[in-house]
Protein backbone atom coordinates (compact mmCIF):
# COMPACT_ATOMS: atom_id res chain seq x y z
CA UNK A 1 0.00 0.00 0.00
CA UNK A 2 1.74 3.15 -0.70
CA UNK A 3 0.68 6.90 -0.12
CA UNK A 4 -1.17 9.21 -2.49
CA UNK A 5 0.95 10.55 -4.96
CA UNK A 6 -0.72 13.83 -5.08
CA UNK A 7 -2.92 15.75 -2.33
CA UNK A 8 -5.85 18.13 -3.60
CA UNK A 9 -3.97 21.75 -3.94
CA UNK A 10 -5.95 24.94 -2.42
CA UNK A 11 -7.78 25.65 -6.43
CA UNK A 12 -9.07 22.11 -6.07
CA UNK A 13 -10.45 22.91 -2.88
CA UNK A 14 -12.18 25.79 -3.08
CA UNK A 15 -14.31 23.74 -5.84
CA UNK A 16 -14.45 20.22 -4.18
CA UNK A 17 -13.51 20.97 -0.10
CA UNK A 18 -14.66 17.35 0.96
CA UNK A 19 -11.18 16.44 -0.82
CA UNK A 20 -9.69 17.77 2.16
CA UNK A 21 -10.78 15.55 4.70
CA UNK A 22 -10.82 12.77 2.35
CA UNK A 23 -7.08 12.75 2.05
CA UNK A 24 -6.89 12.86 5.97
CA UNK A 25 -8.77 9.77 6.16
CA UNK A 26 -6.69 8.22 3.33
CA UNK A 27 -3.28 9.26 5.01
CA UNK A 28 -4.83 8.40 8.89
CA UNK A 29 -6.02 5.29 7.41
CA UNK A 30 -2.44 4.36 5.49
CA UNK A 31 -0.62 5.19 8.65
CA UNK A 32 -3.18 2.87 10.82
CA UNK A 33 -2.40 -0.03 8.53
CA UNK A 34 1.67 0.20 9.25
CA UNK A 35 0.96 0.44 12.47
CA UNK A 36 -0.78 -2.53 12.99
CA UNK A 37 1.57 -4.48 10.29
CA UNK A 38 4.61 -3.08 13.17
CA UNK A 39 2.45 -4.40 16.04
CA UNK A 40 1.16 -7.81 14.44
CA UNK A 41 4.14 -8.87 12.13
CA UNK A 42 2.38 -12.08 11.42
CA UNK A 43 0.27 -10.02 8.96
CA UNK A 44 2.63 -10.05 6.61
CA UNK A 45 2.68 -13.99 6.50
CA UNK A 46 0.81 -15.08 3.11
CA UNK A 47 -0.01 -18.51 5.58
CA UNK A 48 -2.65 -19.35 6.59
CA UNK A 49 -1.81 -20.11 10.36
CA UNK A 50 -4.22 -21.87 12.56
CA UNK A 51 -3.40 -20.25 15.64
CA UNK A 52 -3.10 -16.04 14.89
CA UNK A 53 -3.59 -14.25 18.12
CA UNK A 54 -7.17 -12.80 17.95
CA UNK A 55 -5.22 -9.24 17.91
CA UNK A 56 -3.73 -10.37 14.80
CA UNK A 57 -6.94 -11.58 12.90
CA UNK A 58 -9.20 -8.44 14.07
CA UNK A 59 -5.89 -6.32 12.54
CA UNK A 60 -6.48 -7.76 9.63
CA UNK A 61 -9.68 -7.45 9.27
CA UNK A 62 -9.07 -4.09 9.43
CA UNK A 63 -6.66 -3.90 7.18
CA UNK A 64 -9.16 -5.21 4.62
CA UNK A 65 -11.64 -2.53 5.26
CA UNK A 66 -8.95 -0.65 4.69
CA UNK A 67 -8.32 -1.67 1.06
CA UNK A 68 -11.59 -1.49 0.65
CA UNK A 69 -12.40 2.33 1.53
CA UNK A 70 -9.53 2.94 -0.57
CA UNK A 71 -10.72 2.06 -3.64
CA UNK A 72 -14.18 3.69 -2.85
CA UNK A 73 -12.25 7.01 -2.51
CA UNK A 74 -9.78 6.03 -5.52
CA UNK A 75 -13.69 5.47 -7.42
CA UNK A 76 -15.43 9.04 -5.41
CA UNK A 77 -12.18 10.79 -6.54
CA UNK A 78 -12.17 9.43 -9.96
CA UNK A 79 -15.59 10.65 -10.51
CA UNK A 80 -14.50 14.44 -9.66
CA UNK A 81 -14.35 16.82 -13.05
CA UNK A 82 -10.71 17.79 -13.68
CA UNK A 83 -9.23 20.44 -12.17
CA UNK A 84 -10.22 23.84 -13.20
CA UNK A 85 -7.71 26.27 -14.54
CA UNK A 86 -7.98 29.65 -12.99
CA UNK A 87 -5.14 32.94 -14.46
CA UNK A 88 -6.69 35.43 -11.92
CA UNK A 89 -9.09 36.38 -14.12
CA UNK A 90 -12.47 37.85 -12.55
CA UNK A 91 -13.50 39.27 -15.60
CA UNK A 92 -17.32 38.76 -16.79
CA UNK A 93 -17.22 37.54 -20.15
CA UNK A 94 -19.66 39.70 -21.35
Amino acid sequence: MTMRASWPRTEDLAFEPELAPLALLDAALAITVQALIASNPELLIHEDIPTKPPRAIVAHNIVVLYRELSDALDAYRALIPPARDHVGNDDIPF
